[in-house]
């Protein structure tokens, strides 16, 4: 990485579940094949890295997410989501400015996979809208550990004072956030990185694979799938990122087919095109 470079670099690995991000994001950093002190983030769930903040925030988060897929339910299931986006610009902040984070590799991205995402759970969400929607949302609240409903109630409220914003409501953010894909995508994206209070990254690696081998992925793993992993929806998401990618015309963009390849071979290659992208 050029030593006169302003700030970190910034690389994003996209791919709908099952790609392998994870894995390749590791074999990046525990390879050391990007030059750099590296931290490597989760954009959803920052407790899996043990030196990041907002672990308990982010484990609670965790609970109500997985409460939402059990309960099938699109609205409660992005407004976490959308709430577990938001603890991203924190972890990266403090990676850069309190770590001396030089290169930060993230397991998606908040902005991109808004875009990505949004058209998903609309659709999903449009087809149950009516009268007494909120009101089921807040029953299913209700009945939740009442541990994890507090911490993302106060985490919607911490958001509120940061933002100047009217704080969020998990009962009514998701019909708020299906609102935003009726704009055009540049505005999306300058609300998104508002929102989010983060820059976009300098690089963006998307890790096409074909949705029967995700699928495959996602039922090996020990854990009941999220609502998004269904083999119809993989489908649904790897078209939300071709239509999102577009939008994000200032960042370096590669697509990698992934196949049967081991995850180091891949994290090899995206060493190769970064260094390239950062002569």
């Amino acid at each position: 990485m050029p030593a006169d470079r302003p700030g970190p670099l910034r690389l994003a690995i996209l791919g709908i579940d099952g790609s392998g991000k994870s894995t390749v994001a590791r074999c990046l950093a525990e390879r050391s094949l990007i030059g750099g002190r590296h931290a490597v983030l989760s954009c959803v769930r920052p407790h899996e890295n043990p030196d990041a903040p907002l672990h308990e925030l982010s484990r609670h988060l965790d609970v109500l997410s997985k409460e939402a897929d059990r309960l099938h339910s699109p609205e409660l299931k992005l407004a976490v989501l959308y709430l577990q986006m938001c603890t991203y610009g924190v972890s990266e902040r403090f990676f850069v400015r309190e770590l001396g984070a030089e290169v930060v590799i993230s397991e998606r991205h908040p902005v991109i996979d808004a875009l990505a995402y949004l058209p998903l759970y609309r659709s999903a969400i449009v087809r149950l809208a009516g009268p007494g929607r909120a009101d089921a949302v807040r029953e299913r609240l209700a009945a939740l550990p009442a541990a994890s409903v507090e911490a993302a109630t106060a985490w919607c409220e911490a958001l509120g004072r940061r933002s100047g914003r009217p704080a969020p409501r998990l009962d009514t953010l998701a019909g708020e956030l299906v609102a935003l894909p009726d704009r055009p995508a540049a505005e999306q994206v300058a609300e998104f990185r508002d929102r989010f209070g983060i820059g976009l990254p300098d690089i963006a690696v998307l890790l096409d694979v074909d949705v029967a081998t995700a699928a495959d992925r996602i039922g090996a793993r020990d854990r009941r799938a999220e609502q998004h992993e269904r083999p119809d929806r993989l489908i649904r998401l790897r078209d939300g990122y071709e239509r999102a990618l577009p939008a994000f015309g200032s960042v370096t963009i590669h697509r990698i087919q992934v196949g049967a390849r081991p995850p180091g071979d891949v994290a090899a290659e995206i060493a190769r095109l970064t260094a390239a992208g950062v002569r």
